[in-house]
C-alpha cells in the first residue's frame, strides 16, 4: 500500500523529469525512488515510451498540389471578376458570372444528388467507393464540390448585389 510519500513522489514526478524542482526535492526525490520499487518503476513508466522527434513529417507531394491547387482557385476566382470590371469588359463579365453560376450549381447539384437520399443503395454504394477512390488519390484533403464552389458563389452574390438591394428596396 502506498504511504503519502509515495502519492507525494509521484505527483512530483513530472517537475522532476523536467528538471523543474529545486535541488532539495530533487535529492528527495531520488532518495525515494532508490527505497521504493513502486515510484520507481512508475518513473521509468513515464521516462520510457517519450521520445520527441525534431523532424517534422514531410508532406506528400500530391497532396501538396492539390492543396494549392484549391487556394489558387480561392485566389484567382474573385481576381479575374476584378480584372474584367476594371478593365470595363461587361459582356466578358456576364460570361464569367454565368459560367461561374453554372459551375457553383453543378458542383451543389451533383454534391447534394449524389448524397443517395432517394437514389437506390446501388448508386450510394458506388458513390462512396468513388469517395474513397478520391480519398486515396489525393490524401484525406478530399473536398466536397460545394466548398469548390464557395469562391464562385461569392463571387456571383457580389457581382448581383446592386440588382439585390434594388430588389428588395423595391419590396
Amino acid at each position: 500500500m502506498k504511504d503519502e510519500r509515495c502519492v507525494i513522489v509521484e505527483e512530483l514526478l513530472p517537475l522532476y523529469i523536467e528538471n523543474e524542482t529545486s535541488p532539495e526535492v530533487t535529492s528527495l526525490i531520488e532518495e525515494h525512488l532508490k527505497l521504493c520499487k513502486g515510484c520507481n518503476s512508475v518513473y521509468k513508466k513515464m521516462t520510457t515510451g517519450i521520445h520527441i522527434s525534431a523532424e517534422t513529417a514531410k508532406p506528400d507531394k500530391r497532396t501538396v498540389r492539390y492543396i494549392n491547387g484549391i487556394k489558387l482557385w480561392y485566389l484567382l476566382c474573385p481576381l479575374f471578376a476584378l480584372f474584367l470590371i476594371n478593365m470595363g469588359w461587361g459582356s466578358a463579365l456576364r460570361i464569367y458570372e454565368g459560367a461561374l453560376t453554372l459551375f457553383f450549381v453543378s458542383c451543389i447539384a451533383s454534391d447534394v444528388f449524389h448524397k443517395g437520399t432517394w437514389w437506390d443503395t446501388e448508386c450510394v454504394q458506388l458513390q462512396d467507393e468513388i469517395r474513397e477512390d478520391t480519398k486515396k488519390r489525393l490524401g484525406d484533403f478530399y473536398i466536397r464540390p460545394f466548398f469548390i464552389a464557395i469562391p464562385a458563389i461569392l463571387v456571383v452574390l457580389v457581382l448581383e448585389l446592386p440588382w439585390i438591394i434594388t430588389y428588395i428596396s423595391y419590396k
